[in-house]
């Protein structure tokens, strides 16, 4: 019966109404996410000339709520109902996307990005903490799949109709639409079923963290995928932000810098989809995060070496190029997602969702200063060509790890 189970398609958790609902609701979230990255970007670079540095700010400003307000309000906010919270954090997100619209300079505008992602770093534990109530556990999995593929397929989109509006109608009305999806995305989390938090937790909110800790401590797939993910988005964030300045060099426009952001979201729906469909990986999601991180590796390090002038790429090389970075990413992250629902429960998704993100976004605090000064120094090209040697060199030790113990394993059920 459960090899049965294993092979349901991606889309079955859709067939329940409220994961119906939730997904939706996530959907147009994350598409308002990605709606103004291209207006951001063309603004503060393209409009206001400012260089690497202001990018490294806006990536700080990014990060730094997932480090700090998510993990501290996942818990002291779990006494409220877990639909109110992300009906409230789109409501918020609808009042400060609206803002920016007018931001008059480049001070106010990273306020405004600070409160945004605030409110996301809420938003995004508590919705893991919906899907795993929501959905069966045979079908996490593919929930996970799902979910991220959201994300992905708003990467093609969002940076693609926001790319376009920016040069068509100007850098405000992409802000307005992704307000207005946000409200749309709180009206429709209206309709799905309410939740608390246990009434220990919110009696203890001081302790949820330790107890988040101690949970992923006992867990050691959970603590290596937690921390094998929080090294690669360091390296990662050494170069996001100057990927703009890459296209920027290379005399790229601001809709070809689009086209490039949306190859990377198709890259990313395709791997999230053949990740939800085939599902091998399931029995060692490790080994496949990390091979998936080499391959990564080399396709950073042929960017870098592009953007060195080594060789002249091509639109037609670049897309492909981003495409296939994007199918990595999602071999990574719907692993990632997966591991997460399994090894937690229903009182612990949320406060170690919360965990692994400030793990992850910690490294934005720091990184994009590193990868900016870097740049300064050397070039942007020669920053993705050093973090691509890296990137394969994490990953291959990552997997020696991996299957060391994989191989361990099956040792002492042997001698057994």
């Amino acid at each position: 019966m459960e090899n049965a189970k294993t092979n349901d398609p991606i889309w079955r958790p859709l067939r329940a109404k409220s994961f119906r609902q939730l997904f939706i609701g996530q959907l147009l979230s994350d598409l308002a996410n990605w709606l103004d990255f291209i207006a951001l970007s063309a603004l503060i670079v393209y409009a206001w000339n400012h260089g690497s540095m202001a990018v490294a700010a806006l990536s700080i400003c990014v990060g730094l709520p997932y480090v700090i307000v998510g993990p501290l309000m996942s818990v002291r906010l779990s006494y409220i109902s877990g639909k109110s919270l992300l009906i409230g954090c789109d409501l918020l997100r609808f009042v400060f996307v609206l803002a920016m619209a007018w931001a008059p300079s480049l001070p106010i505008l990273l306020l405004l990005v600070l409160l945004k992602h605030s409110m996301s770093a809420v938003f995004d534990p508590v919705r893991q903490s919906a899907v795993k109530r929501i959905v069966d556990r045979h079908l996490l999995a593919q929930a996970s799949s799902l979910s991220q593929m959201s994300v992905n397929l708003t990467k093609v989109l969002g940076p693609m109709i926001g790319g376009a509006i920016t040069a068509w109608l100007g850098a405000t009305v992409p802000f307005i639409i992704s307000a207005i999806l946000y409200a749309l995305s709180a009206l429709m989390l209206s309709f799905i079923p309410s939740w608390r938090g246990q009434k220990e937790q919110a009696a203890k909110p001081s302790s949820g963290l330790r107890v988040a800790w101690e949970h992923v401590m006992r867990r050691p797939l959970l603590r290596a995928v937690i921390l094998y993910a929080a090294s690669l988005f360091f390296l990662i964030f050494l170069y996001d932000g100057l990927f703009v300045l890459l296209a920027k060099e290379s005399g790229m426009a601001e809709n070809l810098f689009g086209l490039l952001i949306g190859a990377v979201g198709a890259g990313s729906v395709a791997g999230a989809l053949l990740a939800g469909q085939w599902s091998g990986w399931k029995q060692r999601p490790l080994t496949h995060m990390t091979k998936a991180g080499i391959v990564t590796g080399f396709l950073v390090i042929a960017v870098g070496i592009s953007g060195m002038g080594i060789f002249q790429a091509e639109l037609a090389l670049w897309l492909p190029l981003c495409a296939a970075l994007g199918f990595c990413s999602a071999q990574s992250a719907v692993p990632f997602g997966y591991v997460l629902q399994i090894e937690t429960t229903d009182e612990t998704v949320g406060p170690v969702f919360a965990l692994a993100n400030a793990f992850q976004t910690s490294s934005m605090l720091i990184a994009p200063v590193i990868g900016a000064m870097m740049a300064a120094w050397w070039s942007v090209g020669s920053v993705f060509l050093g973090v691509g040697v890296a990137t394969t060199g994490v990953a291959a030790i990552c997997l020696f790890y991996s299957e060391m113990k994989v191989n361990k394993q099956r040792l002492e059920e042997k001698a057994f």
